[in-house]
């Protein structure tokens, strides 16, 4: 291989690993039932409200999950529905490993896809080829809530772009791949969210 060529897959490698795994300024969907308070990070790809009660893992059920995204990404109604049954398996999944609570309340999960970036496999294969590493990335956008049965009022809520990291080879050959994988992080962030806790980090309010 040609130093100059060493120079070039070197350099492209670095801008890509250096892009950040997050969808920014991203807007809200208009999926949750509310927008009000929740607060924001990472230029604007991540805004969520923490439940302030304790809530029962048995008691927390899926109710919703839905398709709100564009048509940009191309999908079928067969990729659709993979994903939207992806995102349903994973919030029981994940719910079912809370810590039991039996004096916390029930709550009903709502959520829905509102962004899909997929991969194209032919576009990384070239550029595995000429050795700068997979050019094209994918991901989701989804919004996801915690519904207090009994009122209505919303307990816990999240609005998330997520990209598969770069890192993560196996997830660039494969159309859906990068969305699932995001899909999986997702999940795993909202359900943070479901047991009370104190807030770290700076945040400030949504706009």
């Amino acid at each position: 291989m040609k130093p100059n060529h060493v120079v070039l897959a070197v350099s492209l490698t670095a801008v890509l690993a250096a892009c950040g795994t997050t969808m920014s300024n991203l807007q809200p969907g208009g999926y949750l039932s509310s927008y009000d308070g929740l607060q924001t990070t990472n230029a604007n790809s991540r805004a969520t409200i923490t439940s302030a009660v304790t809530l029962n893992p048995a008691l927390i059920q899926v109710v919703d999950v839905q398709w709100r995204a564009a048509d940009e990404a191309g999908l079928d109604e067969k990729e659709r529905a993979e994903l939207l049954v992806q995102l349903r398996h994973e919030l029981i999944q994940q719910v079912a490993r809370l810590p039991a609570a039996a004096d916390g309340r029930p709550a009903q999960l709502r959520a829905a896809i509102t962004r899909v970036e997929t991969v194209s496999p032919a576009l990384n294969t070239l550029g595995i080829l000429l050795l700068v590493g997979p050019l094209d990335r994918g991901g989701v956008a989804v919004e996801m809530e915690a519904i207090d049965p009994a009122t209505g009022k919303q307990l816990a809520a999240m609005r998330l772009g997520y990209f598969a990291p770069l890192s993560d080879l196996s997830a660039r050959f494969s159309r859906l791949a990068p969305a699932q994988i995001a899909i999986q992080r997702a999940v795993k962030d909202f359900t943070r969210l479901l047991t009370p806790q104190e807030p770290t980090g700076q945040v400030q309010a949504a706009g």
